[in-house]
């Protein structure tokens, strides 16, 4: 039943009726009010009236100093007192309002005067402590603003301290914020079996309060899901709602509502071991999965993950990878960030690397190792991309309680993925590259990096504004992420990603050599004294003389580790990046971590300088990439041929060496275009080789090989639409 009025119009009716019951024409109205709370609302009224007003501050005895003349309010913010007699005129001749905020609270309800009583009762009857609390609920509810409540929420509301929904508060706060006396304690009781848990009625202890309205909201969203509620027990199958429009489950609503924080406390109440509150029911059915989108039972949590895991072992890894992502996404709607989320996250990760790893021989001609690592769009070179995406996702298992499945599975699957059906990949796919180019060459008819500026010399030579971001060590994957970023950052511009072959072997000295622009350029590597040099029209290039050609040439060449403000003013700018190399090399500890760190730079970095400057056409390019191997592997360690000249941990170079050396021979017929006729390179194409005289230091990152890793590069071009 709802209000009819509100506490100023009952207050201006107990006016009015003490004025037109008085015995004087221009009588003098006491108002006694215990507590002191309506002193506001009754000043209005008295001044809408046409009434003086005056109020005691310290004893009513003030009031004798100020004797009214006309119609007057006396307010007197303390319960009646029959000790002061000189008040005896005012109620013989006057008009006397002994009324609280609780008492004139009730009188809003004037259609259910007898159980609005219990508003008045609820004033009288609290505590010294937390009778301001019930006056500020009353003041707050009765104002006038924001529409009237009913009987029931406004008792709702002074019980639980200003909440109206009952349910949503135990659901949400739990026994430890109920109240101490036990008339509060059944009241509150009363209330939630009135909104629908018929489970409590009767009960009088706290806790099992608490747990069966809990048990009894986690079965109204099994329900709204899809479980059948027969399967419950008759006291907590929810009722059908009868309302118009739409209607949520309790809980649903609740964690609709609640800030991140909370949202993330309520997760450990909701998917904590200890909230199993159906699991004879979950434990036993037949497709937990129908009921994926609820994600409030422990129980139904560790059967999804245990049904996931049994679909992973059969090899189902796309229903993995959905499932995982349906998941993922409820758990993080709800809840946010919390170890739950992470998991299904990370699982997610596992099946989608799981599948390519499968079916990577599918995606392509493996008869032409470049396309099938390079295509844009399908490359194996997602499979690198996934296994950095996943070592770099951590252990997110770490945060749940021990009791959670993924506790115990999770970790192996990473480790089978990373350690083992990966290092089997990049065999494979070492094996496929040497098969190629002892059957005559995969590069015949790619493109190769040291043509790259003769075939953009119509744009390089236009007079427009060029700007060179030269990376190094920026392997597939990472390009491609570099790319998204401007996509995103920066829509305007047009960014195409095309497949180059790197120079091979490759090491920075070569790749870099094979990349500086200029007007006449011819690049060829041949042993010079016994050691590998690369060269440009004949002469060695060295960094100064690359630097000296290029500024010779008219660019402006700018270090990542220099201050580069003044030189981003010319039209033609080469900027070289070496932190991702310098990553890889010297801090092997965790520089997957560390390489998404410096991808996100640099990617801050050309954003900025794109959006600053107009430029006409922009590149970001490759020396080289990279293979990244497991953090737990054994090495071979093999040693060089007798004839080699210069020996490297992943290459050999000499005039003498025979197809019968460790790895791949490239000579004049690989048809690279840049070996001098005497120049033979033997370069490793297993993975977990080096050469042993060299020592094997770079465990996990490490370059110079003939893996597509290191030599199939993507060369992003940025240009104004």
């Amino acid at each position: 039943m709802p209000a009819t009025k509100t506490l100023p119009q009952c207050a201006e009716d107990a006016i009015e009726t003490a004025i037109e019951e008085a015995a004087d024409e221009d009588p003098v109205v006491l108002w006694w009010d215990d507590g002191g709370y309506l002193r506001d609302i009754v000043q209005e009224v008295s001044h809408s009236l046409g009434c003086e007003f005056h109020a005691a501050k310290q004893t009513p005895l003030e009031l004798r100093a100020d004797a009214p003349r006309d119609r007057t309010v006396w307010y007197v913010p303390q319960a009646h007192s029959d000790d002061v007699d000189w008040f005896k005129d005012v109620e013989n001749t006057g008009g006397v309002v002994e009324a609280h905020i609780g008492k004139l609270a009730a009188r809003c309800f004037e259609n259910d005067r007898i159980q609005a009583a219990s508003i008045r009762t609820a004033y009288e009857d609290v505590g010294e402590g937390d009778r301001e609390q019930v006056a500020k609920t009353l003041f707050q509810e009765l104002n006038g603003e924001g529409g009237l409540p009913t009987l029931q929420g406004l008792q709702t509301k002074i019980v639980l301290d200003g909440h109206e929904d009952p349910v949503q508060f135990v659901l949400e706060h739990g026994a430890e914020n109920l109240p101490d006396e036990t008339s509060d304690l059944l009241q509150i009781r009363d209330l939630l079996v009135g909104n629908g848990v018929a489970a409590i009625d009767g009960v009088t202890d706290e806790d099992v309060l608490v747990t069966r309205t809990r048990r009894w909201a986690v079965a109204e969203w099994l329900v709204e899901e899809g479980l059948d509620k027969s399967l419950l027990d008759a006291e907590y199958r929810p009722e059908s709602s009868s309302g118009l429009g739409i209607s949520r489950p309790e809980l649903q609503s609740l964690l609709s509502k609640v800030d991140p924080e909370r949202a993330e406390e309520l997760a450990h109440v909701y998917l904590d071991p200890d909230a199993q509150f159906w699991h004879d029911i979950l434990r036993s059915y037949d497709d937990p999965w129908e009921l994926a989108d609820c994600p409030v039972d422990a129980s139904l949590e560790h059967e999804l993950w245990n049904e996931w895991l049994q679909a992973f072992h059969d090899g189902e890894y796309e229903t993995c990878t959905t499932r995982a992502a349906t998941r993922y996404q409820r758990l993080e709607t709800t809840y946010g960030d919390v170890p739950w989320t992470s998991v299904w996250n990370q699982a997610v990760e596992v099946a989608k690397l799981a599948h390519e790893l499968e079916t990577w021989e599918e995606r392509g001609d493996t008869t032409d190792v470049v396309d099938l690592y390079g295509d844009v769009d399908d490359g194996t070179w997602q499979i690198d991309n996934a296994v950095f995406n996943l070592i770099i996702s951590g252990e997110p298992e770490r945060g749940l309680p021990e009791e959670h499945p993924a506790t115990a599975s999770l970790d192996d699957l990473r480790t089978s993925l990373t350690e083992s059906r990966y290092l089997d990949y990049l065999s494979d796919l070492g094996d496929l590259v040497v098969d190629q180019i002892e059957a005559g060459s995969p590069f015949v008819g790619e493109n190769y990096a040291h043509q790259f500026f003769d075939q953009e010399q119509e744009h390089l030579q236009s007079g427009q504004s060029v700007a060179l971001f030269i990376v190094d060590a920026l392997r597939f994957d990472l390009a491609h992420e570099l790319a998204e970023s401007v996509r995103l950052e920066l829509p305007s511009l047009e960014v195409d990603e095309t497949a180059w072959v790197g120079t091979l072997p490759s090491d920075t000295e070569f790749g870099k050599a094979a990349l500086t622009p200029g007007s006449k350029f011819s690049f060829n590597i041949e042993l010079d004294d016994g050691e590998l040099v690369p060269e440009r029209n004949g002469r060695e290039i060295t960094n100064y003389q690359r630097e000296k050609m290029l500024k010779d040439d008219g660019w402006s060449y700018i270090m990542q580790s220099e201050d580069d403000e003044s030189g981003w003013s010319n039209t033609r700018v080469a900027y070289y990046w070496n932190d991702l190399d310098k990553a890889g090399e010297k801090e092997l500890t965790d520089f997957e971590a560390l390489f998404s760190n410096r991808i996100e730079k640099i990617s801050d970095i050309i954003c900025e300088k794109l959006d600053q400057g107009e430029w006409d056409r922009a590149y970001i390019l490759a020396d080289h990439g990279f293979v990244s191997l497991p953090q737990n592997i054994d090495l071979d360690g093999i040693y060089p041929p007798d004839e080699a000249e210069q020996v490297t941990r992943r290459w050999v170079a000499g005039t003498d060496i025979d197809e019968d050396a460790p790895g791949v021979l490239l000579d004049e017929n690989t048809h690279l275009g840049y070996l001098d006729d005497d120049t033979k390179i033997s370069v490793l194409a297993d993975p977990i080789q080096r050469f042993r005289n060299q020592g094997i230091p770079d465990a996990r990152f490490y370059h110079g090989g003939v893996l597509p890793q290191e030599f199939v590069l993507n060369f992003v071009t940025i240009t104004q639409e």
